[in-house]
């Protein structure tokens, strides 16, 4: 087992992860040139100086350390030939700050890197959305070390089959813990959301990314779309390691040390006797009744704080279900096994499922100019 896991730049955490097999760690600075895959609201504020003291310590420690630069749009700057120089000096200046190597999502900064720093590791950030073995190939060809496949991936066994024989020429990676909808409609504008608020240059002055609203109102009207989510149980990792994958990320960039050690340990453990969202990313039901209670919004997700996924009650071969069955091809409300699973394994206030009735609610979309925050203060008095 190889880990590959977000810091939040926190020195002491690095101590606690030398106990566990932690190859790589991954972050970048608050906000970028480029961008990268977390809005810059959520991160630690880290400087080039703060930079390089936490990747020594983490190559004291024996972990590289990977830098992400995993924007989802340039906005056209790749036209502008100061914009380029201007890269390739912060390339630079990152390679001299001691960084192994980088997470990109855009086929322009793999070739522009590799062609300054060819010997650099490049991973395939999963905003990249590689979800086929032609786009796979597609990134095998242009030189990448490592791929981290698109969440939704992770139980598509008829592909992880198909990839295993990639192995030799690439590195498959797997993200274990992040609580995106299985075919969610609105990715793509967070990942561009997340993206251009990360630009140092950005004029989206926001402090909550709206997408994340209307992914809990998903999950608010149907829990059973928590089984959905493409998460790996740490029980779970067997089936993966069957097949010759053994690198795994942990999404943690934003979360502070003792979760993220939690998440480390019950996945190096390979279990974890408690509720399953305690080791997920779960932003729907964190981060949005908060949000709810700063701008004195609806209390329709409170819901979403109590709901409890008892790991400890899953059925031992649950996930091979996905195996013989293609969830591409089928229709969620025609399959109904996520229901069933749920139904075993979610209650809400310690009630099951089948006692929990919700009136279905729509996406507050009204709200979203008061997630600005040039507009928050003056919101907060107004409501």
């Amino acid at each position: 087992m190889r880990l590959v896991v977000g810091t939040n730049f926190d020195d002491k955490l690095i101590d606690e992860l030398k106990k566990y097999p932690v190859r790589y760690i991954f972050g970048s600075k608050t906000k970028t040139l480029t961008g990268h895959g977390r809005a810059s609201f959520v991160l630690p504020q880290v400087d080039d100086e703060r930079l390089k003291e936490h990747i020594q310590i983490a190559h004291d420690a024996g972990i590289k350390f990977l830098y992400t630069m995993n924007t989802a749009t340039l906005n056209g700057k790749e036209y502008s030939q100061k914009f380029l120089e201007s890269l390739k000096k912060e390339i630079d200046n990152l390679v001299n700050l001691g960084v192994d190597g980088f997470i990109v999502a855009m086929p322009f900064l793999v070739h522009f890197i590799k062609n300054e720093y060819p010997d650099l590791e490049i991973s395939i950030s999963s905003f990249s959305r590689v979800y086929n073995i032609r786009e796979f190939e597609e990134y095998v060809n242009m030189g990448a070390d490592t791929i981290i496949l698109h969440e939704d991936d992770n139980r598509n066994f008829s592909l992880l089959n198909s990839l295993s024989k990639y192995r030799n020429k690439v590195d498959i990676e797997l993200i274990l813990n992040n609580s995106c909808l299985w075919g969610c409609p609105y990715r793509r504008t967070h990942d561009i959301i997340s993206s251009v608020t990360s630009q140092s240059d950005s004029e989206v002055n926001v402090w909550f990314e709206y997408p994340i609203l209307f992914c809990a109102t998903d999950v608010r009207n149907d829990l059973a779309n928590i089984i959905r989510m493409r998460w790996i149980r740490p029980e779970d990792l067997r089936h993966y390691e069957e097949l010759g994958i053994d690198r795994f990320k942990i999404a943690s960039r934003n979360k502070k040390t003792d979760w993220i050690v939690r998440a480390v340990k019950a996945y190096s453990q390979g279990r974890y006797e408690g509720n399953l969202l305690d080791i997920v990313s779960y932003p729907q039901g964190r981060a949005v009744p908060a949000v709810m209670k700063k701008i004195n919004g609806p209390n329709d997700y409170d819901v979403l704080t109590q709901v409890y996924v008892d790991n400890t009650k899953f059925p031992p071969n649950w996930l091979s279900y996905f195996k013989y069955n293609s969830c591409e091809t089928r229709s969620c409300e025609e399959c109904r096994y996520c229901d069933i699973i749920a139904e075993k394994v979610i209650t809400v206030q310690g009630k099951p499922l089948s006692e929990i009735s919700l009136p279905k609610i729509k996406p507050p979309i009204e709200l979203i100019p008061r997630f600005s925050k040039d507009a928050s203060n003056e919101g907060s008095k107004d409501h």
